[in-house]
């Protein structure tokens, strides 16, 4: 499903309704409000903090080294928001994401690994929302906050458009989930959008 909508006149498009409509497992798009809790809760200072990498092997070659929020948050490393998620603690998470409209999240869940494991489920139609609420600033976070999420979410930048994205892949579910949700700057205009797909 793909839902994109444009923040100034509404107009939206979308592909498969229904399924826009079903929730799936955040994964790293989670990631996206993650990193607006930790700068809120000071779990993390910004873009340019440093995770110090422990040595451990992960199959994921860009994990394996010390990394910034900024280099985190563009390789997806997942060992380092779980050390965000523990600086956190899981007792603050619920009232977030309650407060944010983000998905459901199911309870009692695994502090370090709800957003990957099912209990944090959102639809395409849910994360255009969010993303909505993130680009207008409209939820209860410092304007600092919003400023270093931005300069980390930036994917893509020309002189017609700035694209601001997080991908995730959520594996634990049968078949598993392909995210890609974010916003796109361009001509005057803001457009969000929210992808899903099955992935084999």
């Amino acid at each position: 499903t793909l839902v994109i909508e444009s923040l100034s006149s509404g107009k939206r498009v979308v592909h498969n309704e229904l399924r826009a409509q079903q929730r799936y497992p955040a994964a790293s798009t989670f990631k996206v409000l993650n990193t607006l809790i930790a700068l809120e809760e000071g779990a993390i200072s910004g873009e340019d903090a440093i995770f110090h990498w422990d040595g451990t092997p992960y199959s994921i070659a860009n994990w394996n080294q010390d990394q910034t929020l900024d280099s985190a948050f563009k390789v997806s490393c997942v060992w380092c928001y779980q050390q965000l998620a523990r600086r956190i603690g899981a007792l603050k998470y619920p009232a977030y994401i309650q407060r944010s409209n983000y998905g459901q999240l199911r309870e009692p869940f695994n502090g370090t690994q709800f957003w990957l494991d099912g209990s944090l489920k959102i639809s395409a139609e849910e994360q255009v929302a969010f993303l909505r609420q993130v680009v207008e600033r409209k939820l209860p976070f410092k304007t600092s906050s919003y400023d270093v999420l931005k300069k980390i979410m930036l994917s893509d930048e020309t002189a017609r458009y700035r694209l601001y994205a997080k991908t995730g892949w959520a594996t634990g579910s049968t078949p598993s989930v392909g995210w890609y949700v974010g916003y796109v700057e361009a001509n005057d205009e803001v457009w969000v959008f929210a992808l899903n797909l099955a992935t084999r």
